[in-house]
């Protein structure tokens, strides 16, 4: 009688560790969308901030003709945080893209629209993760 592994015991090892790395692999994803979601809140905090700085020293928030996707460069808001030295830099999503369509499903990135008196920041949720805040596109968050 030979001393080794029978075929199906060796199918059951590589099932359990297929089973166990497939359960790895979803915590691991699940806990950087949660990541990024806790990113993107403390990135729209630090936003605000820099509007309120940019309000006091203006009296007034930094006006875009229309919604625009913030790039952290050349949109309409970060040209002027930057330039008065509201921001050294403005956040841009933790996805890596700074492009895209606000409001669209698929897009992650961080949107706003002012007439001067008043502004809109929007952004993409990808969890549930922060409390009392659902999946998806938040409603605007305003000063």
């Amino acid at each position: 009688m030979g001393r080794g592994f029978t075929i199906i015991e060796l199918l059951i090892v590589m099932a359990l560790i297929a089973l166990l790395a497939s359960l790895v692999l979803a915590t691991i994803g699940s806990t950087r969308e949660r990541s990024r979601d806790a990113r993107r809140e403390a990135d729209i905090k630090e936003i605000q901030n820099a509007l309120d700085l940019y309000s006091v020293t203006n009296r007034a928030f930094p006006i875009c003709a229309s919604e625009v996707v913030i790039n952290g460069e050349s949109d309409c808001l970060s040209v002027q945080l930057i330039a008065v030295g509201a921001a050294g830099q403005v956040a841009t999503d933790p996805s890596g893209k700074a492009s895209g369509v606000c409001g669209n499903p698929a897009n992650y990135v961080y949107c706003y629209v002012s007439d001067g008196r008043t502004y809109e920041l929007r952004y993409n949720l990808e969890t549930s993760s922060i409390p009392g805040k659902l999946t998806g596109w938040q409603p605007p968050v305003k000063p």
